[in-house]
């Protein structure tokens, strides 16, 4: 019939073409069309029609559209779970993101309320039903309550004749013998009496209990004797009795029993749900009793002669619950017997019936082999192996069918109990019977590591590939793609499809976690077809342990081979970030440095109390889905017929790129055959919300929107440094606050120098990471740092490292001890959950250990306080979604915050109120069933972020700068990006090695601002990381300077590109974020701007000096002490009591409010020690920044003043090495009396400038002091801070020159920096004109001499012109001092510079073989004062050099006259504390 419709189809789609082709006929060729398709169509064939004006294209869009679905093939990538799309699901509607369904701990375990033993009463549990467990974890098998314990068991029983006959009318032959004749003569007797039969037997039963207590009683004996003879000599083949492991377990198994049998049925009854053919419903394990009679371990054999780590023993143990010899007649009538029963449910749903397969009188018995093997490393047993040393006794009874009453054992059927024995032992012979070995890997469980020991992230970056072939030469051009695997195994990521491009360029980045680096990573490209089956193009292989020795490979050709020949070249750079492990000291390991990027293991382990109201039959068939940011990321297996499923495969690990961001979720479904499955149960918490319940231990949430039901889930983290394209946040975790540690001093270090003293510095580590350091004290083991080191804070689990380090030039630097501090014990939360400020002022003096055992050596004296920092909104925060969305939240901004100068508020924070909860938090809180008693919920507070605008960032004076660094193009490679804030000697930030010219970086780091207003920021390229602090401007490539504040307003949450230009011109572009995140602190005013800075100190002259010689006069001269140090000695006076000596010095001041400056007075004697004529201590708060002051200090000798005038300017003062550096010189001939002379004053007064006269006083504070802020949120200062002359001083610029074409600007320094194309401002770097540059000319230098060096040192001077490329410029003959002192003649050189070069002496003593040791060195700037015939002395080292210096500018020359006033000639300078206005540099009076 089918062949008679086809040809008839046939005919007639013919018969229709024919009549089309007719003239004569009226049939059209549409029609005759329409009949084709028609009867193509009733025979099954595909069949298009297309419009014959389309386009290819268009033909083909319509022939695709008509494929059926099921042949299209879907082309998805099985890329690593990861949340780098930062997109959010709306396939399941999921509770918002909450905590409140967390399940506290319980506070105090349940007390037993039993007593003399006995446990408590346990609540009715279906768990412990009879027919289940047997009974409730109990003390004592049951029935035990009423056991007399003077019952003997039915071994030890005896009778009544027993216990009245003596042992002495036992045992002996004698005995027996007369029993024997007892027996015949009473027989005989009987007969002659003519006795019956009953007498015959009275006599036997007297016999026969006389018989059967004797043998009782010479059994016991002879038991007894053997015991006693065996335990004399035991040799290496006997057994040793195992009577106390029995007892316990007798004492134990009551206990113990209903659990395991209980967490058995578990683990089973989940097994089988999983593992149910398909034509049953359900199988389950509905009881699993094991008796209550424990197992037995009947002797154990020992072998001592084993290897010196081997542990070889016999066990002999039996498993006989049957065996009733050792048991009471009432613990017999309570005895369980052992039982398990199998349910098999057969049919659907309501139609079912169960099933019961019966497996009883269970017994077990056989001798095993346990071999211990042990190791040196914690938990000091490697593994276990165990086998059977012959095959195990195996009893059992089994009834598959008629259940209890009418079950048939299968054993009863012939050769069935044989067969089924035979089977076990074929199967267990392989795994543990000898000589086969079961191995427990001891070590390796207990040292289970998170994650399934993931050790890192794999980033594999595609940039393309070339000369793709396709092996099949009729395939044309390939549509490549490549597939990434380890192995060649699972899929783990693959990149798009370029289509018909032999060259593809696919710029995609892959990421795969890893477990190990023995592996090889392969790439495998394939040629996408759309219906057939994808052709492989050929492997590209690469072994994964070139990552042990470098974790980057950029640019790699990567061979494609396809069957032994090359097929093309694979372009791709392969990246391995570890995980990052916390640092071990003492042998304890900390935790790991916190990351915001990671590895997450998210686990649902089981749930519990399920509504099985949702299910028709009570019993739900569950699943769970595992969700990240509301994206579905895995499946569990579908459990059958439990409320309480334990899942054994809902895990799944996620590479997290921004962990502040992530939320997961969870979905409960009940699996229906033909209907959607219904929703039992949701949840969702954020990602960091999860972590810190982990870490208080709460696992269990209830499930919302349902009545009944929670669940169990666990979250691993390890933290991963990600960098580069799937970096994200780059890792960082906004900081909780920051600790600030003060470290004043340490004390009797220990010295672990051959020769010498230990040249000390403090680091800080958090997680193993440097976060900070001091500079280091030269051969000192009672350092003074005086330094100030903050520290950010991510949570109360971190730990700070405070640790002494010995500084080597050579080799890794050792430690002289550490000292632990908590993040708990100084971060504190109020009753809101907000963090408040902590600030002790305590002094701390802990000792620093090497070891957990070591004794302490040397105390290290610090303070220590925390520092909360104010919630910021974050652009980039999904979090704040609904507060944007709400109109106060917008309409408030962060001026609405109170004044830091208020401390209330700043340790209050910003917090709003909410007068009620969502519904979807108290469900989480507690389920529905529980909701309706609930009549309010109590309010609950918000914290309300900032957001911070760049008109808003000086109203917070501390803080956090957060810093992005994007990316950058580069004019070389190999140098590193750092970043240094305000008078910080070492970097805050250093970036990774620059290995292209066009690198990504997405790398994020932060430093401390303690003064937004003066703080200044630099930017560098330097060639490596200065880790000694050294400050060497050789290696720095280029660098761009600016104030932190204005370059925060240009880059506040926006990308903005850089330029900085290196020594040759070429330029330097970084792209750059900054965030700010201000801190609730009050800043110390030891630590401001205003208090350190460069202060310039003309010793003008003294009067009334005390007479020391006897000529009635004195050759006076003075000392300055700055700190215990001697900063600068005058020339002498000779024959004087009224001196001038009209000199001047320089000295940099770290702290005003801590210096310690004193000016000594000594008479000089020729030939003798000087005579002291008195002192006065010299107070630096009374100074005016940028105010020249004049004072008289009246000495505390006999008589006596001197009259000084000073002049402080602050700036940022860097203490790369000890002490500081001093210039000096003179301003007016020697002797002349410059100003107003000093006039008579009494002992101790302080005459300052104008004749007034004052006591022990300063005049003002000298800092900046805040009065109010206005309504727009400005400052005023008191009037006392303005300058007589009116002006207004502001915020620094801290500028440095750009070009030589740039306008000359003012400077807060007398002294300009030379000319560099490496040292621009920030204006520059964004395009400004802002910059300034000393005069051009020459300098000239004369050495004259060099004094109080060594004695007999060969003493020779270098002289070097410090910026970006120093270089030296002149080196003295070498000369002999014989005394420690020497002259030098003709030293004199010329060097073209500018007006404000930098100079350094290095003084060394020269060896004519091998290197010169350095005595010292120091920095001076040239003789600006026009004298150029004056000489001034530079401390150097332990000595001094004399230095003669002028400077000659371009077009001009300046005649040295010691009469002319040195600041004649005025330059146009930018103000330190003025913004953009210039002005005059301040002139002294000649």
């Amino acid at each position: 019939m089918a062949d008679l419709s086809s040809r008839a189809s046939e005919l007639k789609t013919q018969g229709a073409i024919g009549a089309a082709q007719d003239p004569n006929s009226n049939v059209t060729a549409a029609a005759a069309e329409n009949v084709m398709v028609d009867e193509a169509k009733k025979g099954g064939s595909a069949v298009l029609t297309f419009d014959p004006d389309a386009s290819p294209e268009e033909k083909r869009a319509q022939a695709r559209a008509r494929i059926p679905q099921e042949l299209k093939r879907d082309h998805k990538a099985t890329a690593l779970v990861s949340d780098a799309d930062g997109t959010v699901g709306t396939k399941y509607d999921l509770p918002p993101p909450s905590t409140a369904g967390a399940i506290d701990l319980p506070s105090s375990p349940t007390s037993a309320k039993g007593a003399n033993g006995h446990a408590p009463e346990v609540d009715e549990d279906p768990r412990w039903a009879r027919d289940r467990t047997g009974w409730a974890p109990r003390f004592g098998m049951p029935g035990s309550d009423e056991v007399d314990p003077d019952e003997p068991s039915l071994s030890d029983h005896q009778t009544w004749l027993e216990g009245k006959i003596e042992d002495k009318f036992y045992g002996d032959w004698y005995h027996n013998t007369g029993v024997i004749i007892f027996a015949c003569l009473s027989s005989w007797t009987v007969a002659v009496l003519g006795g019956g039969l009953g007498w015959v037997f009275c006599i036997m039963a007297i016999c026969g209990t006389y018989y059967r207590t004797s043998i009782r009683r010479v059994r016991r004996n002879a038991r007894d004797d053997l015991n006693r003879e065996m335990a004399k000599n035991r040799l290496e083949t006997d057994v040793e009795s195992l009577e106390w492991i029995n007892s316990f377990l007798v004492k134990f198994w009551p206990i113990y029993h209903s659990i395991l049998c209980d967490t058995i049925i578990s683990s089973v009854d989940q097994v089988l749900s999983t593992a149910t053919p398909g034509f049953l419903d359900s199988l389950r394990m509905r009881t699993f009793i094991l008796g209550n009679k424990p197992p037995r371990l009947e002797h154990v054999r020992t072998y001592p002669k084993a290897e010196d780590d081997i542990v070889l023993m016999d066990w002999k143990f039996s498993f006989t619950p049957n065996d009733t010899a050792d048991l009471t007649s009432r613990q017999l009538k309570n005895k369980v017997n052992p039982k398990i029963v199998l349910e098999v449910r057969i049919g659907k749903g309501l139609v079912s019936k169960g099933l019961d397969v019966i497996v009883e009188d269970i017994a077990f018995s056989g001798l095993m082999r346990v071999k211990v093997k042990l190791q040196l490393a914690f938990p000091h047993i490697e593994k276990v192996e165990i086998c059977f040393l012959e095959d195990p006794v195996i009893g059992y009874s089994c009834k598959p069918l008629g259940g209890e009453t009418l079950g048939f054992d299968i054993n009863f059927v012939p050769g069935l109990e044989s067969f089924i024995m035979d089977q076990i032992h074929a199967n267990l012979r392989p795994m543990m019977y000898d000589p086969n070995v079961f191995p427990i890997e001891v070590a390796k469980i207990l040292a289970g590591n998170p994650v399934d020991q993931a050790i890192g992230v794999l980033q594999v970056t595609f940039h393309g590939a070339q000369g793709l072939k396709n092996p099949d030469k009729f395939s044309g051009t390939p549509d490549p793609y490549a597939v990434v695997s380890i192995n060649n195994r699972n899929e783990l990521g693959r990149t798009k499809t370029v289509h018909e491009n032999a060259n593809p360029r696919w710029n995609e980045t892959v990421n795969v976690i890893l477990t190990s680096l023995k592996d090889a990573l392969t790439i495998n490209l394939y040629d996408y077809n759309e219906f057939r089956k994808d052709k492989e193009l050929g492997t590209a292989t690469f072994a994964l342990e070139q990552l042990e020795q470098e974790d980057e490979h950029e640019n790699m050709h990567l061979e494609v081979m396809s069957g032994g020949k090359a097929r093309g070249v694979l372009q791709c750079d392969i990246r391995f970030f570890p995980v990052l492990e916390g640092a071990t000291v003492d042998g304890v390991t900390e935790p790991p440095p916190e990351s915001r990027t990671g590895i997450a293991k998210f686990t649902v382990e089981q749930a519990k109390e399920l509504d099985g109201s949702k299910s028709v039959i009570g019993q739900l068939n569950p699943y769970a889905i595992l969700l990240l940011n509301g994206h579905e990321i895995h499946q569990s297996k579908k459990l059958k017929r439990t409320n309480n499923p334990l899942w054994p495969d809902a895990s799944k690990e996620i590479l997290i790129t921004d962990r502040k961001k992530a939320k997961l979720g969870l979905v409960l479904k009940d699996d229906r055959d033909i209907a959607a499955d219904p929703v039992i149960g949701t949840y969702q918490v954020a990602l960091d919300d999860m972590l810190e319940l982990m870490a208080k231990g709460q696992q269990w949430y209830n499930l919302a929107g349902v009545k009944t039901g929670r669940a169990k889930m666990t979250l691993q983290w390890k933290p991963v440094a990600l960098k580069g394209a799937a970096a994200g946040s780059g890792g960082y975790l906004t900081p909780i606050g920051v600790m600030r540690l003060h470290f004043q001093n340490a004390r009797d270090l220990r010295n672990v120098e051959t020769m010498g003293k230990s040249d000390p510095y403090v680091r800080v580590l958090l997680s193993g990471v440097e976060k900070g350091r001091s500079v280091t004290f030269k051969n000192n083991l009672n350092p003074d740092w005086d330094e100030v080191i903050y520290v950010p804070m991510h949570s109360t689990r971190e730990k700070l490292l405070l640790e002494v380090m010995d500084e080597e030039h050579l080799g890794k630097d050792r430690s002289l001890g550490h000292v632990e501090i908590s993040a708990s014990d100084y971060i504190r939360q109020d009753e809101d959950g907000e963090y408040v400020v902590n600030e002790q002022k305590q002094l701390l003096s802990e000792g620093l250990r090497t070891g957990p055992r070591s004794q302490p050596k040397g105390k290290l004296n610090f303070t220590c306080s925390f520092y909360p920092t104010y919630p910021v909104w974050d652009p980039e925060d999904d979090d704040d979604k609904e507060s944007q969305s709400t109109p106060a939240a917008e309409s408030r901004p962060a001026s609405m915050t109170a004044s830091m100068k208020d401390s209330d508020s700043a340790a209050k924070g910003h917090k709003k109120t909410t007068s009620s909860v969502s519904r979807s938090d108290t469900q989480l809180a507690k389920n529905e069933g529980e909701q309706e008693e609930l009549e309010a919920v109590p309010p609950k507070k918000v914290v309300e972020k900032l957001r911070i605008t760049g008109d808003d960032l000086q109203k917070y004076e501390s803080g956090l700068i957060v810093f992005k660094l994007i990316d950058g193009e580069f004019a070389g490679t190999g140098a590193y990006v750092d970043i240094l804030m305000d008078d910080m000697v070492f970097s805050s930030y250093s970036s990774a090695k620059i290995k292209s010219r066009n690198m990504t970086f997405n790398e994020v780091g932060d430093a401390m601002v303690r003064e937004l207003d003066f703080s200044k920021i630099t930017l560098r390229l330097i060639e490596h990381i200065d880790k000694k602090g050294e400050g060497d401007e050789d290696h720095v490539i280029a660098k761009l300077t600016g104030s932190t504040l204005d370059t925060l307003k240009r880059c506040l949450n926006t990308p903005t590109q850089l330029t900085l230009k290196d020594n040759h011109g070429r330029e330097n572009k970084i792209t750059v974020s900054l965030k700010y995140i201000p801190v609730k602190m009050r800043l110390d005013p030891s630590e401001s701007f205003n208090n350190q800075g460069s202060l310039r100190v003309e010793v003008l002259d003294a009067a009334d000096l005390p007479a020391a010689d006897r000529n009635g006069f004195s050759d006076p001269y003075c000392k300055f002490i700055l700190n215990g140090k001697e900063v600068y000695k005058t020339k002498t006076q000779k024959k004087t009591l009224h001196p001038a000596w009209n000199e001047y010095f320089e000295v940099s001041v770290r702290s005003r409010t801590a210096a310690n400056f004193e000016v000594n007075v000594y008479d000089w004697d020729f030939g003798d020690k000087a005579d002291f004529l008195g002192k006065a201590a010299i107070n630096l708060d009374i100074l005016e920044p940028f105010m020249q002051q004049e004072v008289t200090l009246g000495l505390d000798g006999k008589s006596g003043a001197v009259r000084l005038k000073m002049l402080f300017k602050p700036d940022y003062v860097m203490r790369a090495r000890q002490g500081s550096s001093t210039f000096s010189g003179t301003f007016a001939l020697p002797g002349k009396v410059v100003g107003a002379p000093v006039k008579g004053v009494g002992k101790g007064a302080v005459l300052v400038g104008g004749g007034v006269v004052r006591g022990a006083t300063f005049l003002g504070r000298g800092f900046k002091r805040r009065k109010s802020k206005g309504a727009n949120g400005n400052e005023t200062f008191d009037p006392e801070d303005t300058p007589p002359n009116g002006s207004t001083h502001e915020t620094p610029v801290i500028s440095i020159e750009k070009d030589g074409d740039a306008t000359p600007a003012t400077t807060a320094s007398p002294h300009n920096r030379h000319k560099s194309w490496g040292a621009q401002s920030f204006a520059s770097g964004f395009g400004g004109s802002v910059g300034g540059q000393g005069d051009q000319g020459t300098a000239t230098i004369t050495i004259v001499s060099a004094n109080d060096f060594p004695v007999g040192t060969n003493v020779r001077v270098h002289v070097r012109l410090e910026g970006a490329k120093g270089k030296e410029v002149h080196k003295t003959k070498h000369l002999k001092a014989p005394s420690g002192s020497v002259s030098f003649e003709g030293e004199t050189f010329k060097v073209p510079c500018t007006a404000d070069s930098q100079f350094k002496l290095i003084v060394k003593d020269h060896a004519t073989f091998g290197s010169d040791e350095e005595l010292g060195e120091a920095l001076f700037f040239l003789d600006d004062q026009g004298t150029g015939g004056t000489e001034k002395s530079v401390p150097v080292g332990d000595g001094s050099v004399v230095v003669r210096s002028s400077f000659t500018g371009k077009g001009e020359e300046r005649e040295g006259s010691v009469v002319n006033s040195p600041k004649s000639e005025k330059f146009s300078r930018r103000g330190l504390l003025s913004r953009g206005r210039d002005r005059e540099r301040s002139v002294t009076p000649a």
